[in-house]
C-alpha cells in the first residue's frame, strides 16, 4: 500500500513529531539530549530552517520548524540520521532508533503558531514530568522566557513574541491549560486518517464545506458535536475533512 502523501503547509511551518521505535526511550542521559540539540543546531545552520520551538521527551520529540531552502522531509532526515549514527556509536547498537516516518501537521502562523508552541511546551506537564513549563529544562520555553540564561539560543523567538506582545504575555498564555487537539504521542487510541474520513463523511451525508459554513449556527454546532463524539476521531481530523476552523469545532 503506497504511503500517504504528507500534507503541505502553505506557510512552510510544521509541527513535527518523531518517536522511538517500539516506543522505547531515545534519550538515556543528559549527554544524549545535549547532543541532539547540537545536531539540531548544525542542521538548522546547514538547511537555513527556522526553529520556533522544541521539546525533548523521553521517547519522542516535538519540533516546530519553518522550512526555507530545504523541505521539512530533508531537514528531518538529516537530523535523524546524524543523531542515530552518534547514538548507535555511543551505545554499541545497530539499526533504527525512530519509529518509521516522522509525523507532521501544517501550521497556520496567524492562528496556530502560539497554540502549537503551548502544546509543545506543556507536553512534559501533561505527561507528569514537570509541574509547569518553566521547571522542565529540555524545551524551547526557556529561550522565550530567559534568553539571557541560554548561552546560544537555538530558537527563533521573535515571531511568536511579536504576535503575542512580549515575554510577560507569552508566560501568561502558557499558564493556561492547552485543550487543543494537535499531534499526540498517544495516537494509538486514535482512528487512522482513512478511517476518520470514512466516519466523518458518513455523518456529513454529502454536505459540502460551503453548506456547512452557511448552516444556521445551532444546526452546525449540533453536527460538529456529533463528529466530535465519533470514537477515535480527533478535532484535527474533523477540521481537515470538513474545512471548518478548529476554533469553531472546539467551541461547538
Amino acid at each position: 500500500m503506497p504511503r500517504k502523501a504528507r500534507v503541505r503547509s502553505e506557510t512552510g511551518v510544521y509541527h513535527a513529531m518523531v518517536r522511538g521505535i517500539n516506543r522505547q526511550n531515545i534519550f538515556q542521559d543528559r549527554e544524549d539530549r545535549t547532543m541532539y540539540l547540537e545536531k539540531l543546531s548544525l542542521v538548522k545552520e546547514r538547511s537555513s530552517c527556522l526553529i520556533y520551538g522544541y521539546c525533548l521527551m523521553n521517547n519522542h520529540i516535538h519540533l516546530l520548524i519553518a522550512e526555507t531552502v530545504e523541505t521539512i522531509s530533508q531537514v528531518m532526515k538529516r537530523l535523524g540520521s546524524t543523531y542515530v549514527y552518534w547514538y548507535n556509536q555511543k551505545y554499541g547498537r545497530v539499526g533504527h532508533l525512530f519509529q518509521g516516518r516522522f509525523r507532521s501537521e501544517p501550521i497556520d502562523v496567524d492562528t496556530y503558531l502560539l497554540t502549537a508552541l503551548r502544546y509543545i511546551h506543556q507536553n512534559p506537564v501533561k505527561a507528569g514530568l514537570a509541574l509547569d513549563c518553566v521547571s522542565y529544562p529540555w524545551s524551547s520555553y526557556h529561550d522565550y522566557i530567559n534568553p539571557d540564561k541560554t548561552p546560544k539560543s537555538l530558537t527563533d523567538t521573535a515571531l511568536a513574541l511579536g504576535i503575542i506582545g512580549g515575554q510577560e504575555q507569552f508566560a501568561k498564555f502558557h499558564e493556561k491549560p492547552c485543550a487543543d487537539d494537535l499531534l499526540d504521542i498517544d495516537d494509538f487510541t486514535r482512528a487512522s486518517d482513512e478511517l476518520a474520513e470514512q466516519l466523518i463523511l458518513r455523518v456529513l451525508a454529502g454536505k459540502t464545506t460551503g453548506e456547512l459554513l452557511n448552516m444556521p449556527i445551532p444546526d452546525r454546532d449540533k453536527l460538529l458535536r456529533e463528529l466530535k463524539a465519533l470514537p477515535g476521531v480527533s478535532q484535527r481530523q474533523i477540521a481537515q475533512i470538513t474545512g471548518i476552523n478548529r476554533n469553531t469545532i472546539q467551541r461547538a
